[in-house]
């Protein structure tokens, strides 16, 4: 099979590798749709270095059965799926009781967040357990049902971690394609008001189309007195989806008393100054999240099916997977925000 192979920084050439086959408990899936995920940008670019030479990354994954293996009989040939990359044990402590997402035991395919690292999209064929495949909406688009996994990071955490309600105010802070997810979850929810601030105004304007009923480019404007000139009384919550210690200085910046925070974006080392005292005073509520757990996968295929959120409508960029280099290189534009890439065409 055809598959984009990280060799080294900067190197991830096309390879004809040998096709994985399914065994006791798992399943082939011809990929249809995969999505670029930064943190498969940084592991390409050198930013992140947790890997080993010879990784096929990718795990933004929708596609049909190829194979199954002895023992399944969850799903059979030709289902269309979703392929969750988060995999779990099942019988350690974290998972019975319900945080899955640390598990001893647990892999992730072709990502990140456990140790154990199994091939992923970036090619014709993946193997994964059964345990991991979901059915596919038919009414949504492989390149949509590939976005289910950030989609229900995203609802995790703002839904289950932050808990948002109906008709409260909330800033995002990064309008790529986590911070737009996160927007069009609000949206969906019932957001009052809901302010996107990016330093790109194309991002900007893809906020608009997901409920964004505010924008603020702070490249040209003070964040914080443009927020607070439309949220006098400040915001409920400010989730930052950017990815930048700047970003995250801003967001402790934006709290009034009660507000909610979750440090959503930055993994990057580093500090910011946070004044103990006024997290006392203003009684900050700061949580984060990430990965996913089957709940909050099967919450994020609901959302599709029920037509509440389209995270095609964050889909800039559909590229063959003979045509890697290209999308590697639209990566590493500002005028994108997610990129697809599709094996088979």
């Amino acid at each position: 099979m055809l598959a984009a192979v990280l060799e080294a920084v900067g190197k991830m050439p096309l390879r004809e590798v040998p096709k994985p086959q399914a065994g006791p408990g798992e399943v082939i899936v011809r990929v249809k749709a995969c999505g670029i995920c930064q943190t498969d940008y940084l592991a390409y670019t050198g930013g992140r270095t947790n890997w080993t030479p010879g990784l096929i990354v990718g795990h933004e994954i929708s596609g049909v059965i190829d194979e199954v293996g002895p023992g399944v009989t969850s799903c059979t040939e030709e289902d269309e799926v979703v392929v969750s990359p988060a995999g779990f044990c099942g019988l350690c402590r974290w998972c019975r009781t319900g945080l899955q997402h640390y598990c001893s035991d647990g892999f992730v395919i072709g990502g990140e967040g456990f140790e154990r690292v199994l091939n992923g999209g970036f090619a014709e064929y993946v193997r994964a357990p059964a345990s991991v495949i979901y059915p596919k909406p038919p009414n949504v688009s492989f390149p949509a049902a590939a976005l289910t996994e950030p989609l229900a990071g995203s609802y995790k955490g703002l839904i289950e971690y932050t808990q948002m309600r109906v008709g409260e105010d909330l800033v995002i802070i990064g309008c790529g394609g986590m911070g737009l997810l996160v927007g069009s979850i609000a949206h969906a929810t019932g957001a009052g008001t809901l302010i996107c601030i990016d330093i790109e105004d194309f991002k900007l304007d893809y906020a608009r189309k997901i409920g964004a009923t505010h924008v603020i480019n702070s490249t040209t404007t003070d964040a914080k007195q443009a927020a607070y000139d439309i949220l006098p009384e400040g915001p409920d919550i400010v989730f930052e989806a950017a990815g930048t210690l700047p970003a995250a200085e801003l967001q402790m910046d934006l709290c009034r008393r009660g507000t909610r925070v979750n440090m959503f974006g930055v993994i990057v080392p580093g500090t910011i100054p946070v004044s103990p005292a006024r997290v006392h005073f203003q009684e900050t509520r700061v949580d984060a999240s990430f990965s996913v757990n089957p709940k909050v996968m099967t919450r994020s295929l609901d959302l599709q099916r029920k037509g509440l959120v389209d995270p095609s409508v964050i889909v800039t960029h559909e590229v063959p997977l003979s045509e890697m280099p290209r999308a590697l290189e639209v990566m590493g534009s500002a005028e994108r925000i997610k990129v697809v890439v599709r094996p088979g065409e």
